[in-house]
C-alpha cells in the first residue's frame, strides 16, 4: 500500500494514476453554471460589504485573512447546516483507500480547508470541498487543482458510490474556480473574480446549488 497525503499530488499525476479524465464541458457543470439563485435584498446587503472589503484588501491579505474575513462570511450566508444531518467542517482531516488503474492501493489522506459533509464531530459522507491558496504573486503555491481533485476522489471512494458527483471550489486570492468530479470525469469552471459584483453573486448562486443538492439527499435519507 502506498501512503500519500493530499498536498503531494499534482493534477497530471492524479489523472495518470487513477484514470481520471479532464473535460472542457460536462452537462452537470453546465447545469451548475446555469443555476441562478434569487439573491434577496438582505443577502445583497450582507454580500456587498464583503465584496468591497475584498476589493480593498485582496492584495494585502494572507491565507488566514481571506478565509476569516471573506470566505467564512460568504459560506455563512449560504448556511450549509441542518441539525443532525450535515454541516460545514473547517480544517478537516480524513482518509480513504483508493485503487489505481493497476489495482495498487493508495491510502489517500490529509487536511482540507473546508468540507461539507454528514456527521456531528467528524465528516462522514462528504459532498463539497473548498481549498484556499495564497495569491500567486506572493511566492507561488502547490498545485491547487491536484490537491482538491485528489481529496474529491478520496471522498468519492469513501462514499462508496462512483455515480455520486462530488463538488469543489478553490481560490487563488480573489479568483474562485468550481470543480466537478463525476465518476472518472472532471471539469473546472472559468475563473470568477469575487471583487466583481456579478461574479460574487454567481459564486453565491453556485454555492446555493450545492446546498440544494445536499439537502435533497439528506432529506430523502432515512
Amino acid at each position: 500500500m502506498v501512503i500519500k497525503s493530499f498536498e503531494k499530488w499534482r493534477i497530471g499525476e492524479v489523472e495518470r494514476t487513477f484514470g481520471i479524465r479532464f473535460h472542457k464541458k460536462l452537462s452537470l457543470m453546465d447545469k451548475w453554471l446555469d443555476f441562478e439563485k434569487d439573491i434577496t435584498i438582505e443577502e445583497k446587503n450582507r454580500i456587498e460589504p464583503l465584496r468591497l472589503l475584498l476589493e480593498e484588501m485582496a492584495i494585502f491579505w494572507g491565507e488566514e485573512d481571506i478565509k476569516v474575513f471573506f470566505i467564512i462570511p460568504i459560506i455563512s450566508i449560504v448556511n450549509f447546516y441542518i441539525f443532525d444531518k450535515y454541516r460545514t467542517f473547517m480544517e478537516a482531516t480524513f482518509q480513504a483507500e483508493v485503487k489505481d488503474i493497476e489495482n495498487n492501493i493508495y491510502n489517500l489522506c490529509g487536511r482540507v480547508e473546508m468540507v461539507v459533509a454528514t456527521g456531528k464531530q467528524d465528516p462522514e459522507i462528504p459532498f463539497f470541498f473548498l481549498n484556499e491558496y495564497k495569491a500567486q504573486a506572493k511566492g507561488g503555491f502547490l498545485d491547487p487543482q491536484g490537491q482538491l481533485l485528489i481529496a474529491m476522489l478520496a471522498a468519492q471512494t469513501k462514499n462508496k458510490d462512483i455515480n455520486f458527483p462530488i463538488y469543489g471550489m478553490y481560490n487563488i486570492g480573489q479568483n474562485f474556480f468550481f470543480v466537478l468530479l463525476e465518476q472518472k470525469n472532471y471539469t473546472i469552471s472559468k475563473q470568477f473574480d469575487a471583487t466583481d459584483k456579478q461574479d460574487l453573486e454567481k459564486i453565491v448562486s453556485m454555492l446555493q446549488f450545492v446546498k440544494n443538492h445536499i439537502e435533497n439527499i439528506v432529506n430523502s435519507s432515512k
